[in-house]
């Protein structure tokens, strides 16, 4: 039986009908394989050649979904490539309040792909294309810039690929009510999905918002980044961790995976699903694909020269989906005994060159020189989804030729083309042109040649020098072979060209006309009349106190409720004053309620505050210098004045959060950047790559352990990177209160030197972080130890910060540590309260809180002081300009000594009773008759047993003239069993004896009767001498 091969429509059952009614066809007519293999041949798995044929397009349509999915029955989808889609709503729900109104956030819960997806690159609101800030909300995810008014955000987005073990807290713990709740068990496994929250503000939002969002689809395996078959890279086919690349956006790659099928933890979502890799031939995919990677010219540089992108759904016929991805290639599909090679673009080099003299003359041959007029082209017109329109379909501008048209008797003969997964200007124009050009090629010839061609496959081109048509070398694509059973080859062939598929940039390009996707808010109201100047705060007496500001603003505008002001310090541009509570009332200028340096610059703008929900625009910021008006001569000064850096503390300790924050995230962007380089570079490039990758994960019912670790290495020319990556994660879903547990721990290494200008950079990193998450309580700690140097100097900083959060609200404290070759060193410290402990002292911390420090001792060389309020002093040496005392006995010779004793002791009950027991003495040198100032801080406490009474005395006696400076006792009663009791002491005493010379005081204890006595002391005295 003779055996049929072309470049066919037919994928799976719908090949296996075709191939049945060929053969049934061959059985009974092997003569007229000619006819047969050109009708045959005649389906084509190329939409561009169909539509231009004027073949009906019954199929699925691929373009952008451009309106968001609801209810129960919206189909699954996968992203190949990049593209935008709307999603299928999951879930909704208002919660929460803002500025008393209830209900103030909607947060949508919107599948954007029902398989793992690389990332989200873009989002479109209502249409227009949005900014996503840099600083994640801890809850609601990264804010939509152009949706930020009046310094606050209304509107959030959070996004996950597809790869989380784990439910959204948020949505779980915030966003969930009893009548629309959400599971901790809706993880979405597999699912790519957004989280949106919206705040309620009228002038923003007309309804709700709608949502396009512009996704990098799944990773695809790439032959071509696998050196195991042929290619250059570390991609494997049976490991996924390994795939993607710049191959996910290539046509070749997507219908070599396809083909393979698309599996999910090993179970098949689309894509044919029992091909085995043999079918299809990794050299010649490999071969293809670098057609597709090719760079050509394009309108923002160069770029692939074929790429593609949509969303698939997969209740889609594949064939349908292989003809889409084709068609951003002119590719075709060719089908060889059960093989399958795509073709893409120019013809390749021909495999065979023959003559007539080859052709078998004794078999029948068939000649087609040009089409009909039904069949005739002359012009193309394309839609295609535009990113410059929104990813809302757009007409490319359309092709037309006069010279075709005049050779077509003077009529335009249009093919309207849907290029549904092409969002590329570039190549959308270069698919027409090539298009067009091979339309215009009709000679088609059968032809029946000897055994030798029997090495010929669909796709293959050939060259034919023919002296009776006219052909020198002219190629030609085998459409279809028929092997004969005499081992003859029928070729039903289509002449082709490569000059076709020409590109000039500068000539052939037309750029199209595109809308605008830019924000359509209403023009702000601008600021009229705003003016600043100093001012001055006076007391109820007229006297100039403080310095302030006033503002001016013009009168008589209309629909103004107040005017907003905020003013900075122009050296460091912090804000110090924030106020919209100004009232837009006469005379329209207003003294500032602030506190305000002296003879200090700052800038003012201010802002009118409508009535109606309308934007009002800033003024620019205006320089005033306030006066030098101060409390009272001499007693304003900056505490802070000398401190070098202090007006940048602030900045300072947001960029070290910063960069102890985006630690790991360097380290992802660094692996990613690794990737998409290297897999950009070719074979030939001089660089050397290793990987290390380990993992593990076990399951058991709700509870989950994992651990990975990556390690890479590369050197190239002027470059070297070696980065360790370890995260271990540990999760349980209690099944009795629903809520999520998760621990997590990532450490990371990473050094780095490189060549850039022809300056060596050398950067090393170590980074710690833990997670632990229960329900709405979280907990995280950071640790990251960075260095780097240059020829020009060098810098070491260590952070580490700890936090801790229920909700909304989060406690949290870091340290910093800088240190600049040539420069300042720093310790930075931020927290609530900071506390320094000596040894195991922890009644007497040094303790910062709130601006104010507290201490025990203090010892200060030169301190200036506004205001203080002293308990107890010992001063030395003073000069007073001006004092005010209430009670004093300081005589002319003031304070000339002093000495403090500290002491403790206690009696047993082997201790005499009613006997004065010495636990410590003083020696006071007194060279002058005059008193001796004694103070006394202590306590002393007795112990009695059951069914007694004792009592129990201190004293101070000065041993050399007999005399008691102090003394104090008390006495208690026990009854049934045994009791203790204590006496706190806080004295003054004055010894007024002549006691010149040297005299020694006696500090002393008693007990007296009692059953069991004991007793403990513990004093501390003072004196000072006048």
């Amino acid at each position: 039986m003779a055996i049929i091969s072309g470049i066919v429509a037919a994928v799976g059952a719908i090949g296996a009908a075709i191939g049945g009614a060929v053969s049934s066809f061959l059985g009974g007519w092997a003569a007229l394989g000619a006819t047969l293999l050109k009708a045959a041949a005649g389906i084509g798995l190329n939409l561009l050649a169909s539509a231009i044929a004027g073949k009906p397009q019954d199929k699925a349509s691929f373009s952008v979904q451009g309106r968001l999915q609801t209810g129960g029955t919206v189909p699954r989808s996968i992203v190949v490539g990049q593209t935008a889609t709307a999603g299928s709503l999951v879930y909704a729900n208002t919660w929460g309040s803002s500025g008393g109104t209830p209900n103030a956030y909607i947060t949508q819960v919107i599948s954007l792909a029902d398989y793992p997806v690389k990332a989200l690159t873009g989002i479109l609101v209502n249409g227009i294309l949005c900014e996503l800030g840099t600083q994640a909300h801890a809850q609601y995810g990264f804010p939509v810039l152009e949706y930020r008014k009046g310094g606050k955000d209304h509107l959030w987005v959070k996004f996950y690929d597809g790869t989380q073990a784990t439910s959204d807290s948020f949505v779980v713990n915030t966003v969930s009510s009893s009548e629309r709740p959400y599971e901790p068990s809706r993880v979405g496994r597999g699912i790519a999905y957004a989280i949106c929250t919206s705040r309620v503000n009228d002038e923003l939002y007309s309804g709700f918002p709608q949502f396009k969002f512009i996704v990098d689809g799944m990773r695809q395996y790439d032959p071509s980044r696998d050196d195991t078959v042929g290619g250059v890279g570390p991609q494997r086919r049976n490991d996924p961790a390994t795939w993607g690349g710049d191959g996910d956006y290539l046509p070749v790659v997507q219908v070599y995976n396809l083909l393979l099928g698309i599996r999910w933890n090993t179970q098949w979502l689309y894509g044919l699903q029992n091909t085995s890799i043999r079918r299809i031939p990794a050299a010649h995919a490999i071969q293809q694909i670098a057609k597709c990677r090719a760079l050509i010219a394009g309108p923002d540089g160069n770029e692939p020269t074929y790429r593609s992108g949509a969303e698939v759904q997969v209740g889609a016929p594949i064939r349908d989906a292989l003809e889409g991805i084709l068609t951003a290639g002119q590719g075709r599909l060719a089908e060889i005994g059960g093989v399958y090679k795509p073709y893409v673009g120019e013809p390749d080099a021909p495999a065979m060159f023959f003559s007539d003299d080859d052709i078998l003359s004794t078999e029948s041959q068939s000649f087609t020189p040009f089409f009909g007029l039904s069949d005739t082209v002359n012009g193309i017109t394309a839609t295609y989804p535009s990113p410059d329109n929104g990813w809302n379909p757009a007409e490319a501008p359309p092709l037309y030729n006069p010279g075709y048209e005049a050779e077509d008797g003077n009529r335009r003969l249009l093919a309207d083309v849907d290029l549904d997964f092409v969002p590329y200007k570039g190549q959308v124009q270069r698919l027409m042109k090539s298009a067009l050009a091979e339309a215009r090629r009709a000679r088609r010839h059968t032809i029946v040649m000897p055994p030798r061609f029997w090495v010929l496959e669909p796709g293959d081109v050939i060259a034919w020098t023919s002296e009776r048509n006219g052909y020198i070398n002219k190629q030609f694509r085998v459409d279809g072979v028929i092997d004969q059973p005499n081992l003859d080859v029928v070729l039903d062939i289509t002449e082709v060209d490569p000059t076709d598929y020409d590109w000039d940039q500068e000539t052939d390009y037309r750029p199209p006309v595109d809308g605008t996707i830019a924000p359509g808010w209403p023009v702000p109201q601008p600021m009229y009349g705003w003016q600043v100047e100093p001012a001055i705060l006076y007391d109820s007496d007229g006297n100039p106190r403080r310095p302030s500001i006033r503002v001016i603003c013009a009168p008589d505008q209309d629909d103004v409720r107040n005017v907003w002001v905020q003013v900075r310090l122009k050296s460091s541009g912090d804000v110090v004053f924030d106020s919209d509570s100004t009232a837009y009332d006469a005379p329209y200028q207003w003294v500032l309620n602030g506190t305000f340096l002296p003879n200090t610059t700052y800038q003012v703008r201010g802002q009118f505050v409508p009535d109606s929900p309308r934007s009002a625009d800033w003024s620019g910021w205006l320089d005033v210098t306030t006066d030098n008006v101060k409390l009272m001569p001499g007693l304003d000064f900056d505490p802070y004045s000398g401190v070098v850096g202090f007006d940048q503390l602030g900045p300072d300790l947001a960029n070290y959060q910063d960069w102890l924050g985006t630690g790991l995230r360097d380290i992802h962007e660094t692996l990613e950047e690794l990737d998409a380089r290297v897999a950009d570079q070719e074979g030939g490039n001089s660089y050397e790559r290793q990987q290390l990758r380990e993992q593990m994960k076990v399951t058991y019912n709700t509870v989950t352990a994992e651990y990975e670790r990556r390690v890479e290495v590369l050197a190239e020319a002027d470059h070297a990177l070696a980065l360790r990556i370890e995260t271990l994660t540990a999760s349980v879903f209690d099944p009795n209160t629903g809520l999520p547990a998760v621990a997590t721990a990532v450490s990371a290494l990473q050094t780095e030197v490189s060549t850039i200008d022809g300056k060596v950079t050398a950067v090393s990193n170590s980074i710690l972080e833990l997670d632990s998450t229960v329900g709405r309580f979280s907990a995280e700690g950071k640790f990251r130890v960075s260095t780097e140097a240059t020829p020009s100097g060098a810098l070491a900083r260590i952070g580490l910060s700890v936090a801790a959060s229920e909700g909304d609200q989060t406690s949290s404290a870091s340290i910093f540590l800088d240190a600049i070759a040539g420069g300042l060193s720093r310790v930075a410290i931020n927290a609530d309260q900071f506390v320094v402990i000596a040894g195991n002292d922890v009644k007497r911390p040094f303790v910062v809180q709130g601006g104010s420090i507290f201490a025990n001792e203090l010892f200060v060389n030169w301190a200036q002081i506004t205001d203080v309020n002293i308990g107890w002093a010992q001063i030395e040496n003073a000069v007073i300009n001006n004092a005010v005392f209430g009670t004093t006995n300081l005589d002319y010779d003031s304070v000339s000594a002093r000495a403090q004793f500290n002491g403790s002791g206690s009696l047993a009950l082997t201790d005499a009773n009613n006997v004065w027991w010495t636990i410590g003495t003083l020696m006071i040198a007194n060279p002058n008759p005059t008193a001796v100032l004694l103070h006394i801080v202590g306590n002393y406490s007795g112990s009695l047993g059951p069914n007694t009474s004792g009592t129990f005395s201190m004293r101070v006696v000065n041993e050399t003239t007999g005399e008691v400076a102090f003394s104090n006792s008390f006495s208690f009663s026990t009854g049934g069993s045994s009791a203790q009791q204590s006496r706190d002491i806080n004295s003054m005493a004055l010894t007024v004896a002549d006691i010149r010379g040297n005299n020694t005081y006696r500090v002393q204890i008693m007990k007296s009767t009692g059953t069991m006595p004991g007793a403990n002391f513990d004093t501390k005295m003072m004196w000072q001498k006048r």
